[in-house]
């Protein structure tokens, strides 16, 4: 092949998933087809493209490295480049517009495959387990059997991956998950922590024993933080931020995160759920050893919520808080929400009363 025509593979990787969806035009049709008969690894990626059960160690990244181009580029003659950026750019450009239009992000119904793929982009390499904690046929839900993968080298965590027809199948299915009894994880006594995303149920299972708990916990606990995490903001599309405000001798923080669920209903009229969690954190600025009887609240929206002493904590105030990365077993109906919509602009308040003072002041929205 003449280097002067040779495309790079991290270029041809891009275009790949356009190639699949048939978005490219016939020229560069053409280029990747005549790329593809000469380089297997690019022919391994497009198969795994295609494949419903990806093992993902075995793909290469997708997005180049930042110096790909310019190495590229010195192996081409001047004339050669433009010519081939042109040519491109005119065949790209639109695919692209409608290649991202159809990410996980625009999707209503998603695949496993899509899970996987996203998942490895938040740092995690899944592999298709061949020892499932609990058989697969063993933990249907509904009519679905899940696909089950690895999370790490030595076994101690696994994802059951269940992939419905749609948000509303997955949904009713989640909803007749009354008890401990129904929920084939909790049910096993296995630790689980479940999540949910569009069309998909996200399981993953801790194969811990009892002696070694906390040492194959702490190997364990980083990959599951960035399991939530990747399901929270890249399959949900959720959104995190703070209110603030300070007095006198205070200082108080509520940590709102919010996603919204959409879905076609049976009537075939387009749905919704939101989903809030609200996380109040405080900060005496004097010595807290001196604090006695005391008795807060923060109010936000049509909410109130009012922590007495045994409520109080102290010491997490300037951590990052994921909670709500953490899911919970099935049978908790975590999967319910509102219909209510809120403004992040929206203020909130804080009250306070300790050792015969008071305070009180606003939530502000805290720019980031």
């Amino acid at each position: 092949m003449k280097e002067p025509t040779s495309l790079p593979c991290e270029l041809i990787q891009d275009i790949l998933p356009l190639y699949v969806e048939e978005d490219v035009n016939p020229k560069t049709k053409d280029l990747v087809a005549k790329h593809l008969e000469e380089c297997g690894s690019c022919r391994d990626f497009l198969k795994e493209l295609k494949n419903e059960e990806p093992v993902l160690d075995d793909i290469p990244e997708n997005l180049p490295e930042p110096d790909t181009f310019k190495k590229w580029f010195k192996r081409l003659r001047a004339g050669a480049i433009v010519g081939l950026i042109v040519l491109i750019l005119a065949a790209v450009g639109i695919g692209v517009v409608s290649y991202k239009a159809g990410t996980v992000a625009e999707k209503e119904t998603i695949s496993t495959k899509d899970v996987v793929r996203v998942l490895k982009k938040g740092g995690l390499s899944l592999k298709a387990s061949p020892s499932p904690v609990i058989d697969p046929s063993e933990c249907r839900l509904g009519d679905v059997q899940p696909k089950v993968y690895g999370l790490d080298e030595e076994g101690l965590g696994q994802l059951y991956i269940y992939e419905f027809d749609s948000t509303l199948a997955r949904r009713n299915i989640l909803e007749s998950i009354k008890s401990m009894e129904d929920d084939p994880f909790t049910s096993s006594q296995i630790p689980s922590v479940a999540y949910a995303a569009k069309n998909m149920v996200i399981v993953a299972v801790l194969n811990i024993s009892e002696e070694n708990w906390q040492s194959d916990y702490d190997k364990i606990a980083p990959m599951t933080q960035a399991l939530g995490k990747t399901i929270f903001y890249d399959l949900n599309q959720g959104e995190k931020w703070v209110l603030y405000g300070e007095g006198k001798d205070w200082e108080a923080k509520l940590v709102v995160s919010t996603y919204e669920e959409w879905w076609t209903g049976e009537d075939g009229y387009k749905k919704f759920k939101f989903y809030m969690t609200k996380t109040p954190l405080v900060n005496y600025k004097g010595n807290p050893e001196e604090i006695k009887n005391i008795n807060y609240s923060f109010e936000y929206l049509n909410g109130k919520s009012t922590l007495t002493e045994e409520g109080y904590h102290q010491g997490n105030f300037d951590e990052e808080q994921t909670a709500f990365y953490r899911g919970s077993p099935l049978y908790w109906g975590i999967y319910s929400g509102t219909t209510h919509t809120i403004d992040k602009n929206e203020t909130g308040k804080f009250s306070v009363q300790w050792n015969g003072e008071e305070e009180s002041f606003e939530l502000t929205l805290q720019e980031p």
